[in-house]
């Protein structure tokens, strides 16, 4: 069946070849497409229900922080704060991260919805501040898989001229990365969450053996007990604060398994605990890795390893010699997973918005066959596609990740401080007899609070050309935002308030079991 005759009277529908089988809520194994028939009778295609475990929601949260990614690229900048004592910055950054995580854990217990933090923010700040928070969401989780997609083109066109002398255009690498992520989500999110659960693991591993290799290699000068004490730090403590802003940075992700709420077994319980596990695994990662780059480095060296371009391109050719193409290959994993990993998520949210008609309404469409959301997914892919092509003809190829995962990352601040202001209210408003003042205002208000230091330093000091002009053009997104929110409001009243009600299920049992056909009104 075609996703132009979705609309169709039921009795012309069913003429069509490969119709599915009705959806059931309880079917735990729904291996043929399945379908809806609204009180209509017309057949209207859905998510496929109680198709995602516990361990696929899990590497759904890794894969989309990108640990592979973020130890390459971003572990020389927490170095240049913290210094050798990167593993401190980072264990302190997942304490807090768990505070932000408490958020998405809470919301997903009391209404999960594959809106995610569109459902959350709605309900609990109202419409158009619900909005907006998502707004900043759909800046962050299609602005920063583009960046690392974007970024995997250079790198590998850079590295196969440099290396083979091969020489293939940066763009033509890009958009078949970005072919290969939308063949991989748009058919099936079983055949998305495998490929993304065994790419998250080779690249864990990969780097994981690497760092082990380091311990048994140290550097020159290499202490062992150097990572652990905070006078190893350059700036002492505050080098260690300095060195959290950008850890919480390279852990911002572990939310992802939110919008997949429809799409899992007992979701109810499933979700919260996938955001902790991939949250506390990658934290854990994190950690050792980072004690073991410094030794492995040199911890009385950690000035050059923050100035180098790449010292984990020179640390795996030291250490493994021809084996250092491995690294390369757990960059590639990495930004395909990202990819992967934030499609599947940000095209859950698109389509709740399609559904609520606060997007147009071909976003809130499921193929009848795949059972994913087609358009969006398509959407999501053309719109990086084209945001990487213009930085990098702007400004050069080698800018792009920087520059868009800077746009990503004050979305993301903003997302995660509206998201936690969001959840004392809610839980006041709707659960008032299970509200506790410690977690549900102290937790995530602590939580906002330690992302202003995050903000302060994504715009100052000024940073150079061109990612100075990155806060004025993220101003700018928020405004076309704002004009949008006004425009839909005006076009399709009452488009924004259905944001609160779409999609959203109850917790119907102790076990994590999900009503999805009779969900609560909200007070």
């Amino acid at each position: 069946m075609s996703e132009g005759e979705m609309g169709k009277p039921f009795n012309e529908a069913v003429k069509a070849p490969r119709l599915a089988q009705p959806c059931s809520p309880s079917d735990a194994s729904l291996l043929a497409p399945c379908y809806f028939i609204n009180v209509n009778r017309t057949v209207i295609a859905q998510l496929r229900r109680n198709s995602l475990g516990l361990s696929e929601l899990v590497f759904q949260g890794i894969t989309h922080i990108a640990p592979a990614g973020s130890i390459v690229f971003t572990f020389p900048i927490i170095a240049g704060q913290a210094g050798p004592d990167m593993p401190v910055s980072l264990l302190l950054s997942t304490l807090v991260c768990f505070l932000i995580g408490n958020t998405v854990a809470n919301f997903s217990k009391y209404m999960p919805s594959s809106g995610g933090y569109y459902s959350f923010a709605t309900r609990g700040l109202g419409s158009r501040s619900g909005f907006m928070a998502t707004w900043n969401y759909l800046l962050y989780d299609l602005l920063g898989p583009a960046g690392s997609l974007g970024f995997l083109g250079y790198l590998l066109s850079d590295t196969l001229q440099n290396e083979l002398g091969v020489n293939i255009p940066w763009w033509l690498v890009a958009g078949a990365s970005f072919a290969l992520v939308w063949f991989l989500t748009r058919y099936g999110i079983r055949l998305s969450m495998h490929t993304t659960a065994l790419l998250g693991s080779i690249e864990m591993m990969i780097m994981l053996a690497l760092a082990i290799t380091f311990l048994f290699h140290p550097g020159p000068g290499s202490s062992y007990v150097a990572p652990v004490r905070f006078s190893s730090s350059p700036h002492h403590f505050g080098g260690i604060l300095g060195g959290m802003v950008f850890s919480i940075l390279a852990l911002s992700g572990f939310e992802a398994p939110a919008p997949l709420a429809q799409e899992s077994r007992r979701p109810g319980m499933f979700i919260g605990r996938a955001v902790n596990l991939s949250l506390l695994a990658t934290g854990i990662f994190y950690v050792f890795t980072s004690y073991a780059s410094a030794i492995g480095w040199g911890t009385g060296h950690m000035a050059a390893f923050a100035a180098s371009p790449n010292p984990y391109y020179a640390l795996g050719r030291a250490q493994w010699g021809a084996g250092w193409w491995l690294v390369v290959l757990a960059l590639i994993n990495s930004a395909i997973g990202t990819g992967m990993a934030c499609t599947n998520a940000a095209s859950r949210v698109m389509y709740t918005m399609g559904r609520a008609g606060t997007l147009p309404a071909r976003f809130g469409r499921i193929h009848p066959v795949h059972q994913t959301p087609t358009f969006a997914i398509a959407f999501i892919q053309l719109f990086g596609l084209g945001a990487v092509l213009i930085v990098g003809v702007l400004f050069g190829p080698a800018d792009i990740f920087a520059f868009l995962s800077t746009l990503a990352a004050l979305g993301v601040i903003i997302l995660y401080a509206m998201a936690n202001l969001a959840l004392t209210s809610y839980i006041r408003r709707e659960h008032p007899d299970e509200f506790r003042v410690w977690r549900h205002v102290v937790v995530p208000w602590v939580g906002s609070l330690a992302l202003l230091p995050v903000l302060f330093v994504t715009v100052y000091p000024v940073p150079a050309w061109p990612y100075n002009v990155t806060p004025y053009l993220f101003v700018v997104a928020l405004i076309a935002g704002f004009g949008y929110m006004q425009w839909c409001e005006s076009r399709r009243p009452g488009a924004l308030r259905r944001g609160a009600t779409m999609l959203i299920g109850h917790r119907s049992d102790a076990g994590g079991d999900v009503d999805w056909d009779s969900p609560a009104s909200p007070n």
